[in-house]
């Protein structure tokens, strides 16, 4: 068993970039850790599908911000990815 140099937590964007460049270096462990699964779905895939993986369990989180005051107390959802490629899998 081989340690690990560094854990990378989340396969999005930045994270994918960071752990590609981590891991070009031979004698470096790099684990990329992601909640998420693949994002290889037609609706991910195609643009025009846009809000629907905003809507699907599969690829979003399902955050919402806390009740608003000025909006008579609803909360807004807050679409975050749980895929990989994060929340730029379901920005379109």
């Amino acid at each position: 068993v081989r340690d690990t140099d560094y854990i990378v937590i989340g396969a999005g964007s930045a994270g994918c970039v960071l752990a590609a460049r981590l891991s070009e270096d031979p004698d470096t462990s790099v684990v990329l850790l992601e909640a998420g699964g693949s994002d290889r779905s037609i609706f991910v895939q195609m643009p025009s599908a846009l809000s629907i993986p905003m809507n699907m369990k599969r690829f979003n989180w399902g955050y919402h911000s806390d009740p608003e005051p000025y909006l008579d107390g609803r909360m807004m959802d807050c679409p975050r990815g749980l895929a990989l490629g994060g929340s730029s899998s379901i920005n379109g």
